[in-house]
């Protein structure tokens, strides 16, 4: 479909047809499901989100879709970035991207786990989106896979007998999320970020503002839900998860530790679907090839990273990236919608660099060449 112009509201700004036309392009599109494509999610973080607007898409004086994301100099990214795991246009047809980031007046749209039904850009990197199916309840889902990776489950069950036989007074809850629960789940991320060398995508401060604002929401049918393992009064493992329908994303496990050898992360997870069953019938794990995931799902869907410029270079070497420049230009994504200042993206981004030098083959004149123009790659703030 061929975009003619485009109106950049506010998340607060849709009103009645808006919100109609959401939910018929959501119900002609199947592949949009989840929480990232509920005009909640939007309407809920969009002030704590910087520089975060939807667009309202038109062909002719039509109003075909709208598209939500945030401006990061003339870089567009997903509204709520690099928290939010998935991101689509929202219209039935198929959008030509490359009009869509000419007509934002931006140099790129830059993405991980976009849903689009045709390859988005010249030369994207494929992701699959792993989830699990419970519409047959828990049970008939469960045996399904212990049939498949028996020796998986195995292990997960001894490993649910010794924590049992050790803790046996260890109380797992699944609610709302509350303030102690969220507190907890961040600053064990936030550990996990400085041991690992990552960037920690909490120290900008708004991140976190936008948890606690999905965390107000007191809707039945979504709202920031959370697993716990408790020993006593002690937090030892949480999970946030982002509820919306009968859909179920997975989003911040963590655990003491201490108690790493329990599997206490899968015994988690097992024990939130058992929970959900009956009320969810997918549970999403989002994009990422993680060994735990596969005997934990049972069906794929296909999703984008990379990126679209409103006018393609023909001679882009960074296009066709090996394993170790695409995770480095992964990394640089998230400093960069992180960071609001061009300062905390070059600390980011030399950070990025100094563990891919140490981590990798990779050396010090690619790692520079790779990141330096990503970092000065913002431009100015088109006004709106």
């Amino acid at each position: 479909m061929k975009l003619t112009h485009i109106e950049v509201i506010t998340a607060d700004q849709l009103n009645a047809a808006d919100l109609a036309l959401w939910s018929q392009c959501l119900k002609q599109r199947p592949e949009l499901w989840g929480p990232y494509f509920d005009v909640r999610y939007f309407q809920a973080i969009a002030k704590t989100v910087p520089q975060a607007f939807i667009a309202r898409l038109y062909s002719g004086d039509r109003l075909v879709g709208f598209f939500p994301f945030q401006k990061r100099g003339r870089i567009i990214q997903a509204f709520g970035a690099p928290l939010t795991d998935f991101q689509a246009v929202i219209a039935v047809e198929n959008i030509d991207l490359s009009d869509l980031v000419s007509l934002l007046k931006a140099r790129r749209f830059e993405f991980q786990g976009l849903i689009d039904l045709s390859a988005p850009c010249e030369s994207p990197q494929t992701q699959k989106r792993l989830y699990a199916d419970l519409s047959a309840g828990f049970e008939t889902y469960f045996s399904g896979n212990y049939e498949q990776h028996k020796k998986v489950f195995r292990n997960t069950e001894r490993c649910r007998r010794n924590l049992n036989k050790d803790y046996p007074d260890l109380v797992f809850s699944w609610g709302a999320v509350t303030p102690e629960t969220l507190k907890w789940i961040v600053d064990c991320k936030r550990s996990q970020y400085r041991q690992s060398g990552l960037h920690d995508v909490f120290a900008c401060g708004w991140t976190g503002d936008m948890l606690h604002a999905l965390a107000k929401q007191n809707s039945d049918d979504f709202a920031l839900m959370a697993g716990v393992y408790r020993h006593g009064e002690r937090i030892i493992a949480a999970e946030v998860a982002l509820k919306s329908g009968s859909d179920l994303h997975l989003w911040f496990p963590g655990y003491d530790p201490t108690f790493a050898r329990y599997g206490v992360g899968i015994l988690m997870t097992l024990d939130i679907m058992k929970a959900v069953s009956g009320h969810v019938k997918r549970v999403d794990f989002g994009c990422g090839d993680e060994a735990y995931k596969s005997p934990l799902t049972t069906h794929s869907g296909l999703c984008w990273e990379g990126h679209v410029s409103a006018v393609p270079f023909r001679h882009q070497p960074l296009r066709r990236m090996n394993g170790l420049r695409a995770q480095l230009m992964r990394r640089l994504r998230i400093v960069r919608a992180c960071e609001l200042k061009l300062s905390g993206q070059l600390h980011g981004g030399w950070q990025i660099v100094r563990r891919a030098i140490k981590r990798s083959r990779l050396s010090m004149s690619m790692a520079i060449s790779v990141a330096l123009p990503e970092l000065l790659l913002r431009g100015t703030y088109a006004g709106f």
